[in-house]
């Protein structure tokens, strides 16, 4: 999968090792995309307008935002005014010698600033070319302004994390990240099938559309049944509950199907007589019941620490877990033996802590991760 090009900027690493990303990308998705690009080893070069992608101040008041830092890492930068024939003739030439181009802007612009699918493939015609966009192409609402709350909520992501009590967006760039995720999965494939056929092409990915495919649990289910998922109706399925101790430890139980994972609980929580409630007799009575269940739970957990209960569900072999926090997310200790944090030099040289990309590979490895990129941080002539 390699363009015709000089050699990357780090050393051959990972299994993308030798492709060349070109990223006009700004906030969340398609930097995103490029980053889990980088992570697993290709060599991306960002490209930014004289003010730089908004993200950079995002928070801090300066260039380089710990949000920016988190989406842009391994990368390259470079200024571009794609306004200008000067920028969009750079741009162009620097697509001859690449692989993918990843581009979020609205529906038209690229093609509109000279850089459109056509325009790189006239120029390198084994290029991939991806357009992430709020709502595709078309449609009454394609060239309206798309952020992640917005197409969250058009999506139906809210409806299924948002209980309708709250009505606040809630939770991650749920649909930024799960469209940079999808372009990802696209992108891989039509490089694979570049290398079959000889061509590149053009990627179309919507946010909306990456949200219902996510969400093709609720989706499918309403469409076959027409039952309308809520927040709830997956873990009152799934019989999951969470608890909390005498200490305020919250931690989570999954039941799924398993009798005998009911059963084990039932040992842990000394409690053999709601076998016999009829309320809890059956897994279909529980899902019935979940919410008279989830108080019965609730109710005898209160009584003991959290590790009392972790200790006993480890005992039985119930699928549990503590509730971690963010903050308590890299002290846990199954996390911090997974080698998932690593020390590299901030874009000031101070020591940074950064999560790395999750996937292990035998023999291609991974490259060494860099800080993101200041502004306009490389020279054009190195490409």
């Amino acid at each position: 999968m390699t363009a015709e090009h000089g050699e990357p900027h780090h050393p051959a690493a990972g299994p993308l090792a030798g492709v060349r990303v070109i990223e006009v990308g700004q906030y969340i998705s398609g930097p995103y995309a490029a980053k889990v690009l980088a992570d697993l080893g290709a060599d991306v070069i960002k490209v930014e307008s004289a003010e730089g992608d908004p993200m950079r101040r995002w928070e801090g008041g300066g260039l380089m935002s710990p949000q920016f830092s988190a989406y842009n890492r391994n990368k390259r930068g470079v200024v571009l005014d794609l306004k200008s024939a000067e920028g969009l003739e750079y741009l162009l030439d620097l697509a001859t010698t690449a692989d993918v181009l990843i581009e979020n802007f609205r529906p038209g612009v690229a093609r509109r600033l000279g850089f459109g699918p056509e325009a790189l493939s006239a120029r390198n015609p084994r290029i991939v070319s991806c357009s992430i966009t709020g709502f595709g192409p078309t449609g009454p609402y394609a060239t309206r302004p798309a952020y992640d709350t917005v197409i969250s909520a058009v999506g139906g992501m809210y409806s299924q994390v948002v209980p309708a009590s709250i009505l606040r967006p809630l939770g991650p760039a749920f649909s930024d990240l799960l469209s940079g995720a999808a372009a990802v999965q696209a992108i891989l494939a039509a490089l694979h099938a570049r290398d079959r056929r000889g061509t590149g092409e053009h990627v179309e990915i919507s946010m909306v559309g990456s949200l219902i495919d996510f969400l093709t649990e609720a989706s499918s289910t309403y469409l076959e049944t027409g039952q309308v998922a809520q927040p709830d109706s997956r873990p009152r399925r799934a019989q999951a509950f969470a608890c909390v101790g005498s200490d305020g430890g919250a931690f989570v139980v999954h039941l799924s199907v398993p009798e005998k994972f009911w059963v084990g609980l039932l040992a842990v929580l000394e409690r053999p007589d709601l076998a016999e409630d009829p309320r809890f007799v059956t897994r279909e009575a529980r899902v019935r019941h979940y919410d008279e269940l989830d108080v019965e739970l609730k109710s005898i957990t209160s009584a003991r620490p959290r590790e009392h209960w972790l200790a006993r569900l480890l005992e039985h072999d119930i699928p549990h877990g503590p509730l971690n926090t963010v903050a308590d997310l890299f002290d846990d200790p199954q996390i911090a033996s997974m080698g998932l944090v690593e020390q590299i030099d901030g874009p000031n040289g101070e020591p940074l802590r950064v999560p790395v990309h999750s996937a292990g590979f035998s023999v291609s490895g991974r490259p060494d991760y860099r800080a993101a990129p200041q502004l306009d941080a490389h020279e054009r002539s190195a490409w």
